[in-house]
């Protein structure tokens, strides 16, 4: 069975804050009945205890990555300063859609386990010759 807490998922992002907790436990109830659908039960139903840990790790990092995403889109996370002769902008990211990249991070984890026709639609996925 597959768990991700709101802990882990404030951990993964070092928030510290409460202020986003019920955003993250609206992304859990939303993010992970889809995940644990698109794994192969087999691999659910296990007993191996460090399989499991792979595979909600997995999930954790795909449901973090796309928390992390929503904290991107806020509004004034991309504006930069000014002062005087000092400039201080935000970094460009390859993908805003993953800038932790964490959603891909968890995808290619959860790749071997999941069933052979699951899309995982709103997840990152590499273009080939790309490395994480």
């Amino acid at each position: 069975m597959l768990t991700v807490s709101r802990a882990a998922v404030k951990r993964k992002l070092r928030l510290t804050t409460n202020e986003y907790d019920a955003e993250i436990d609206a992304l859990i109830a939303e993010m992970l009945p889809a995940l644990r659908y698109a794994i192969e039960p087999s691999y659910l139903n296990t007993s191996d205890a460090d399989l499991l840990a792979t595979l909600n790790l997995g999930a954790l990092e795909i449901i973090a990555g796309e928390m992390g995403a929503t904290l991107y889109r806020e509004l004034g996370a991309w504006t930069g300063f000014r002062i005087g002769w000092l400039q201080v902008l935000p970094p460009a990211l390859r993908n805003p859609a993953d800038p932790t990249r964490l959603k891909a991070q968890g995808y290619a984890r959860l790749k071997p386990f999941l069933k052979r026709d699951a899309q995982l639609l709103f997840v990152y996925r590499e273009r080939e010759g790309e490395t994480l």
